[in-house]
């Protein structure tokens, strides 16, 4: 798995766009979102940006930002803290204190895999300061969406951000195999 973000906006994008489209289809007017770190997240902020919703988004990724601002029906709220070159984003202790400040009705995270070796089954990604930021916005999230193209359902990463039950539903382009979609049903979480 590459860990360049910046480097990662042209692999699987065909499955990305699928995924962009379908989570973009779950936005309503008026709402406040939060869009982290993901290459997916920076398409769903195309989306938003071309269809002219008028909506509230809390980012901490900067290609996020600079998507957002093409359109003037889209209020964008960058999170602040340390600068991250590696995601192009704020990721960390500081981000992670600026995002508990909000209230999100929706919230979109990128995924690095699904530990199914885990009995909680984590939500994984590459490191600490990514997952420390994930985490306090799926707390401060009252729907939550994992962003994952199908093959990340047989990857997994270093840092564990959330047990699979903390969310609603797995945002992806194909369906799991069999095995992997009983254990994501098995905790009453959704793919979409």
């Amino acid at each position: 798995l590459n860990r360049e973000v910046v480097q990662r906006r042209t692999v699987h994008t065909e499955e990305k766009k699928i995924i962009a489209a379908k989570a973009a289809s779950l936005i309503r007017p008026g709402e406040t979102l939060f869009l982290d770190v993901s290459t997916t997240n920076v398409l769903i902020a195309q989306n938003l940006a071309a269809s002219g919703i008028k909506v509230r988004v809390v980012t901490n990724m900067i290609d996020i930002l600079e998507e957002l601002v093409k359109s003037p029906s889209i209020t964008p709220i960058a999170t602040g803290g340390r600068m991250h070159t590696s995601v192009n984003g704020f990721i960390g202790i500081e981000a992670a204190a600026a995002i508990r400040s909000y209230s999100f009705d929706q919230g979109f995270f990128g995924c690095c895999g699904i530990d199914a070796t885990d009995s909680d089954y984590s939500l994984t990604t590459l490191g600490a300061e990514d997952g420390l930021t994930k985490r306090a916005a799926l707390k401060a999230s009252r729907h939550k969406y994992v962003l994952m193209e199908h093959q990340k359902f047989d990857s997994n990463e270093c840092y564990k951000y959330a047990k699979l039950d903390d969310i609603d539903a797995v945002i992806t382009d194909e369906e799991p195999n069999p095995e992997i979609r009983e254990l994501i049903e098995s905790v009453g979480v959704d793919i979409i």
